[in-house]
């Protein structure tokens, strides 16, 4: 899944639930009522001027927001 300006590893909605262990309820609150999490961790793949979104975590981005220990980072798998 490298692509050229797309940091990795990039992480699924569902493998970001997994790891850490949240609620769709969560995701969903960041991406609607946290700007600074979306602005630093999320990353849409869909292409420019798609009404769908594809999004991805950045899971180092992630790790570095939440203070996550990088030693308790999962590898993603291939999206």
């Amino acid at each position: 899944m490298d692509q050229p300006g797309i940091p990795t590893p990039l992480m699924t909605k569902a493998g970001l639930k997994d790891w850490l262990q949240v609620s769709d309820f969560w995701v969903r609150d960041r991406l609607e009522n946290d700007p600074e999490f979306v602005d630093r961790c999320v990353i849409d793949l869909a292409p420019a001027g798609s009404s769908r979104r594809t999004i991805r975590f950045n899971v180092r981005a992630v790790e570095d927001y939440l203070g996550i220990s990088a030693a308790s980072t999962p590898v993603p798998a291939a999206a």
